[in-house]
């Protein structure tokens, strides 16, 4: 084991083929409780995401941030991002053939259980996955006022909060050992309300997603003390670690949002859909990682490579199933990424997109197929890695512009 755009013409040509674009999280959220917190300090108020990993102090001293800092309040995050196992990178020379790289990203990362399944599933394949995580799984319920929604009323939450404390501390400890192990933590942001809801995405403008950057920092920043967790063990990063989001369905305005992302120093976005070729920068600098356009095996149709779009494809969306059901639609799932990768892997060597939930849907087939992928796909081909998408953003940026050219000149693998 190692150590550890044009977006508008895009979704109209995804409605054109029948792909389905949304990006939900499952409906087994805990059921939130009370719990009495009485505290509820500020959602904002941290300092902004950047390209540095580490942040001032808050508390006025000019002195730089060291290792063993705490910032935020109630000393909940380290002030110094702290470094994750080495990661090796290989810059290619003119005609060398890279490696297949693969990037599965999970939206939500709230469950536990789950969580420690895909950790598990790395850990067994050397693998390194993005966990874009929903902020308001670091707020408590009786604490969710905190959370002032653009566009609806503050407290307003399609995918519910976190039950207690008890639950916020679990997920920490979550998301400190996925960190050191190497994986990446991005962002989902929080509310996740979408079309045809008031206050959808879609309806943003530049002073919303400024507040919601802010809100999502002070939800990371901050969630010792808006969980009332005193003495809290820090997470070895702060907000300023993350680097891409996939925003909730795939929504909101580009041209909008993009400048803020920027802003906060993002180096990519994963909420576009796309086709099997290499990755692009957009207008505004930022790498496009899209959910692409894959075959689904046994159902004569082809979709957007995420679990939901998946779901929606085989089950027309409904999230339960008889089992003969939920077993045609693991095979067809497995049977349908190790097709892409075969394709992928034999021809462009692009790297392969797939997006997912917390999910236990159709019995656990999407989780069941995945497991069994990642562990065959690894085995089977030599030379592919399975990596975050920030892993992917260094190797592409470590390479000869030329040499992505000619990767990018390849177009589209079919299959």
């Amino acid at each position: 084991m190692r150590p550890r755009v044009l977006v508008p013409l895009l979704l109209a040509l995804a409605a054109a083929l029948g792909l389905v674009v949304g990006a939900v999280l499952p409906g087994g959220t805990p059921t939130p409780t009370a719990d009495g917190v009485t505290s509820s300090p500020s959602a904002t108020g941290e300092p902004t995401a950047s390209e540095d990993s580490s942040v001032q102090p808050t508390d006025g001293a000019s002195s730089p941030a060291a290792i063993g800092d705490v910032i935020g309040d109630g000393g909940g995050v380290s002030a110094v991002n702290m470094p994750q196992p080495e990661w090796p990178v290989t810059k290619l020379a003119p005609g060398d053939k890279p490696p297949q790289f693969v990037t599965i990203s999970f939206d939500g990362s709230c469950s536990t259980d789950i969580m420690r399944h895909y950790l598990d599933t790395a850990e067994q394949a050397d693998a390194y996955f993005t966990f874009f995580i929903s902020g308001l799984c670091m707020l408590p319920e009786d604490n969710r006022f905190v959370y002032e929604t653009p566009g609806r009323e503050a407290g307003s939450s399609a995918i519910g909060f976190a039950s207690d404390s008890q639950e916020i501390v679990q997920r920490i400890a979550n998301y400190t050992e996925a960190y050191e192990r190497g994986h990446e933590i991005g962002t989902h942001f929080l509310g996740h309300w979408c079309e045809p809801n008031d206050g959808a995405v879609n309806s943003w403008d530049t002073a919303d997603w400024q507040n919601e950057f802010a809100q999502d920092i002070g939800m990371m920043n901050n969630w010792a003390a808006n969980s009332s967790v005193t003495s809290p063990t820090p997470l070895p990063f702060n907000h300023s670690v993350i680097l891409g989001a996939r925003t909730p369905c795939l929504e909101g305005q580009r041209d909008v949002m993009y400048p803020v992302f920027v802003e906060n120093g993002f180096t990519y976005d994963a909420s576009n859909p796309g086709m099997l070729q290499w990755p692009i920068k957009n207008d505004y600098g930022l790498w496009d990682f899209p959910l692409q356009t894959m075959k689904v095996v046994g159902y004569d149709r082809s979709n957007l490579s995420m679990d939901y779009n998946f779901l929606c494809a085989q089950n027309d969306c409904e999230q339960q199933a008889e089992p003969a059901t939920c077993d045609r639609i693991e095979q067809s799932t497995y049977d349908s990424l190790m097709a892409v990768t075969d394709a992928l892997y034999n021809g462009n060597r692009a790297p392969f997109f797939f997006g997912n939930h917390f999910n236990t849907w159709v019995c656990g087939a999407y989780q069941r197929a995945i497991t069994r992928y990642v562990a065959d796909a690894a085995a089977m081909y030599p030379d592919l890695q399975f990596v975050s998408n920030a892993q992917l953003v260094t190797w592409l940026e470590a390479q000869d512009p030329a040499v992505l050219k000619q990767l990018v000149a390849q177009g589209v693998q079919s299959y």
